[in-house]
């Protein structure tokens, strides 16, 4: 599940809108379930997760999302985010992660910072 783990968030940078939305289609299930502290209700469906991760794209030119650290407890993955904007100021995040028996990711739940690590 890593390596998805990390090609989704990989896909938050990528500038090819057609390229981002292959990526993202082969990393989540149809019906993912995404939430992060910019939302007030989770988003549902792959296409959600695309229009959202298109606007990080359109409204923060040249930031990356890149996955620094995952560990796994069970079927949950934490993974430590660095988002990078391009005036390099970076915005760390946890995500609790979930995936089906495919390997996609089903539910992602983000929160600000990184807490305690290990």
């Amino acid at each position: 599940m890593s390596q998805v783990i990390d090609a989704f968030f990989a896909a938050w940078g990528e500038t090819d809108p057609k390229l981002r939305a292959a990526t993202l289609r082969r990393c989540l299930s149809d019906d993912v379930a995404y939430l992060d502290p910019r939302l007030t209700e989770p988003l549902k469906g792959i296409e959600a997760v695309e229009g959202y991760v298109a606007m990080y794209s359109t409204y923060a030119p040249g930031a990356t999302a890149e996955v620094i650290q995952q560990t796994q407890d069970g079927q949950t993955t934490r993974a430590s985010v660095a988002f990078r904007m391009s005036d390099e100021t970076v915005q760390h995040g946890h995500y609790f992660i979930e995936a089906d028996d495919q390997g996609r990711l089903t539910r992602l739940e983000g929160h600000v910072g990184l807490g305690e690590t290990e």
